[in-house]
């Protein structure tokens, strides 16, 4: 089997059923399987793909956990039923477009030393979606909690390449890696339940001898974000326990200094600008009122639950 396509679905039906379809129909010339994944999702969208999917005639496999195991164990538990060489981790809330997976199959085939590569993300709108990241700093935590520092970093535009090249770190909702070399750095890391993995993943290849990719020639949509969205507050704070949970494993006491005092005053300003601009803008004040109040539980989460 050439690929494996590996996806972790929670609560997301509709989505996981349109990313499983558009794997399936955008590769052509390859021998593909899809796993599916499913963290007991309370929408029950395991039992629904079955029947959604059942009379296709499709390499399509269905796990149901009885608990949220989280993004980085799921992922394990499909990459170990998996056959294919290459093993494609991909989020629910994608849209595989033509050619995609060939190109990465066809990248890492050409390159044995090749980590983990992803492709070009778009956005629903079709906009350019931050496609590769860095590993994490001082100054990047800086530039991330106070975004107004971004004009003095010339290097902004790279989030967005224009071309296939070496990267640190691909973006987690679309990863292809060899199943070889995934074992070599024994898999993702189970510590984390979810956010930070595929940063751990990639510094993991790094660190090894690998070299992660971001490959232009395949391209896939990234709704995103549609399985947090009705606790938008505590993923944020989640997202931030993961990135201290990083940082404590890779970096010193100056560096987690930086991450809370910025975070403090980030996110401090964020919970009193953001309603400000509810009644400024009131056809945007339910984003608004959204953003403000993840701020809020955030400069707590900073405030008194940090260590």
């Amino acid at each position: 089997m050439d690929v494996s396509v590996i996806i972790v679905s929670y609560n997301t039906y509709t989505f996981t059923h349109e990313a499983v379809a558009s794997a399936f129909s955008a590769t052509k010339d390859l021998d593909i399987e899809v796993i599916v994944v499913d963290n007991n999702s309370p929408d029950e969208s395991a039992p629904r793909l079955k029947a959604a999917f059942a009379n296709q005639n499709l390499r399509l496999t269905i796990i149901e956990n009885e608990e949220n195991a989280g993004f980085s164990a799921a992922n394990n538990q499909g990459a170990a039923i998996a056959s294919g060489r290459h093993l494609f981790f991909l989020n629910p809330d994608t849209i595989v477009h033509e050619g995609a997976i060939n190109a990465l199959a066809e990248f890492i085939a050409q390159h044995p030393k090749a980590g983990a590569v992803g492709p070009h993300v778009l956005n629903t709108d079709g906009t350019n979606q931050v496609s590769v990241a860095y590993f994490t700093s001082g100054w990047r935590i800086l530039k991330h909690h106070l975004p107004f520092l971004n004009v003095f970093d010339g290097s902004a535009a790279e989030r967005y390449p224009q071309k296939t090249k070496p990267v640190e770190v691909v973006k987690g909702c679309a990863i292809m890696i060899h199943r070889d070399t995934l074992k070599a750095v024994g898999g993702w890391d189970e510590r984390y339940f979810m956010y930070s993995e595929e940063t751990e993943l990639c510094l993991a290849l790094h660190n090894a001898g690998y070299t992660n990719y971001f490959i232009k020639e395949a391209c896939i949509t990234h709704h995103g974000g549609q399985s947090s969205m009705a606790y938008y507050a505590e993923q944020q704070v989640v997202q931030q326990r993961s990135a201290l949970q990083f940082l404590r494993r890779h970096h010193g006491l100056t560096t987690r200094m930086i991450h809370r005092i910025s975070g403090l005053i980030g996110f401090g300003a964020r919970a009193l600008i953001f309603p400000i601009a509810a009644i400024l803008r009131p056809s945007q004040a339910a984003g608004y009122k959204l953003r403000g109040e993840a701020a809020s539980r955030l400069f707590r989460w900073f405030l008194i639950e940090y260590a």
